[in-house]
């Protein structure tokens, strides 16, 4: 699954990923996330997760960062 590209301009924004493998795509590229793996992903930076197969992560964000414009309309009030 990949999401539309995104913006945080308030907080970074981190995953950590628990099982499986994912991908973090930048603009300069893909970044490849393994189980035990973290990114933080910097205020401001567009970005987008891919994952291919099911993942279990953890993301962490301060708190209001999800809304239906940067989740590719996946989120759910």
């Amino acid at each position: 699954m990949r999401c539309r590209f995104h913006i945080h301009e308030e907080s970074d924004e981190m995953f950590y990923v628990i099982e499986g493998k994912m991908q973090i795509e930048l603009d300069d590229g893909l970044i490849d996330l393994d189980a035990g793996d973290f990114i933080i992903i910097p205020k401001g930076t567009r970005h987008r997760p891919v994952c291919k197969t099911l993942v279990k992560c953890l993301l962490i964000e301060k708190c209001g960062t999800l809304s239906k414009d940067n989740t590719g309309g996946t989120y759910k009030e």
